[in-house]
C-alpha cells in the first residue's frame, strides 16, 4: 500500500475589508467556514486540494 493522501481544504475569505486565506484539513473545513462566517467573513472560494501521487 503506497503512502496516505492528506486531503485540505483552501478556503479563501473577505472580512474587514481584507482578504485571506487558509488551508485546513477536510475534517475541520467545515466548522472552520462556519467559524469565519460567524465572525462576519465572507466565504468566497472553497476547494479541496488532493497532493499528486509521488513517481
Amino acid at each position: 500500500m503506497g503512502p496516505t493522501r492528506r486531503i485540505v481544504v483552501l478556503i479563501r475569505w473577505l472580512h474587514s475589508g481584507l482578504r485571506q486565506e487558509e488551508t485546513v484539513p477536510l475534517a475541520k473545513a467545515r466548522h472552520r467556514r462556519q467559524e469565519l462566517e460567524a465572525q462576519g467573513a465572507t466565504v468566497y472560494w472553497s476547494e479541496r486540494l488532493v497532493p499528486s501521487p509521488l513517481s
